[in-house]
């Protein structure tokens, strides 16, 4: 259930151009998320990635601390977005937009917020 294993991840660059593409935004800083419907086989709903960019982040150890923690508060929290989306498949990016390294604590709650938000408008839209 606490899992992130590898078909959860959005790895393909069709996808990943599709998302920037046509995707939908919302921000809750440091965080934006982008997030679009899409038609992929696989068990779980949703399909994600967690971007932190060079440009603002040059050591490659601070990008990742910053997507290590990234990914594991989605990690724990995951399964209220799972239980929500019954029909529908989505594909998810998180990137990371501050220029200094945010505390874990600060990070948690920004995601959670961003994540009920996508919750609510998955609700929304299955009830139409």
């Amino acid at each position: 259930m606490f899992s992130f294993s590898k078909i959860e991840r959005l790895c393909s660059k069709k996808s990943i151009d599709y998302l920037f593409a046509n995707g939908e935004s919302k921000t809750q800083f440091p965080i934006k998320l982008i997030y679009t419907l899409s038609e992929f086989e696989s068990p779980f709903p949703v399909r994600a990635m967690f971007v932190v960019p060079k440009k603002k982040h040059k050591r490659a150890n601070q990008r990742n601390v910053l997507k290590r923690r990234m990914r594991e508060i989605y990690r724990l929290n995951k399964h209220d977005l799972y239980q929500a989306i019954i029909k529908s498949k989505y594909d998810i990016m998180f990137v990371y937009l501050s220029n200094e390294v945010c505390d874990y604590e600060i990070i948690k709650i920004k995601m959670i917020f961003l994540l009920n938000q996508l919750k609510e408008k998955t609700k929304q839209e299955e009830s139409i």
